[in-house]
């Protein structure tokens, strides 16, 4: 078996969203709770549902801090949102050697589409696999087993690539191989403990030569590593 797909997670891996990400949940806490948040208190639940996260602060105003949140975001989305570097050239890449790539995000499918269109990178992924279009979320396997049957592989024949635990639990739970990008917000350390990432990408076109190696000679670098993997016990 070779790998045949990529599965990104969007805010914090392809779109560098965290600044705004940040200034929303502090104007949100600030505005409902009258606290101001560390960074570490909110980058520590990057990668799961909003509600989620909001709960985590407070469980009976998680609605109206929602609702105040996604007003916030929508308004400063195009000002805060910067690039990452060499994201396109990656994805360029991939497509060029016949890998197909869906996002696999937390998000809702509209702000995702927004997102992506802000560096023109929608053009590289056969879809996206939102919020919406699960019952279940990140950790949960359900995302990345969407994101999988969108590309119409095994999700064995997918990386699963992101910047949160949560985004490598997910895949390598429904059976992905795992990459974590090293520009991840989240505390490095938490993420290498509670992920136990196959690879780490320092630059998203490390992601390139991966793939390439792990399909060299009919998939046996892919068997192999398959292996050792489970050897591990991780």
């Amino acid at each position: 078996m070779q790998i045949k797909g990529v599965l990104f997670d969007l805010d914090g891996t392809l779109v560098n969203t965290s600044e705004l990400i940040i200034k929303t949940f502090e104007q949100t806490i600030m505005t409902h709770l009258g606290k101001n948040p560390s960074q570490d208190e909110i980058t520590r639940y990057f990668g799961l549902p909003l509600k989620e996260c909001l709960r985590k602060f407070d469980e009976e105003k998680a609605d109206d801090m929602m609702a105040f949140y996604r007003e916030y975001n929508t308004k400063h989305h195009d000002l805060l949102i910067k690039p990452f570097p060499r994201i396109s050239e990656a994805l360029s890449m991939l497509e060029a050697d016949g890998v197909k790539m869906a996002v696999v995000t937390s998000k809702k499918l509209p702000m995702a589409e927004r997102g992506l269109a802000c560096f023109d990178l929608g053009k590289f992924f056969s879809g996206i696999i939102g919020f919406d279009e699960c019952s279940k979320h990140k950790p949960d396997p359900e995302p990345m087993l969407k994101g999988a049957e969108l590309l119409g592989l095994a999700p064995e024949q997918c990386i699963c690539v992101g910047d949160s635990p949560y985004d490598l639990q997910s895949g390598r739970t429904a059976g992905c191989m795992t990459a974590a990008v090293k520009w991840t917000y989240f505390n490095w350390e938490q993420m290498l403990a509670l992920a136990s990432p196959d690879f780490i990408l320092q630059t998203l076109p490390d992601l390139v030569g991966i793939v390439k190696n792990l399909n060299q000679k009919g998939g046996k670098a892919y068997e192999k590593h398959r292996n050792y993997r489970g050897n591990r016990n991780i």
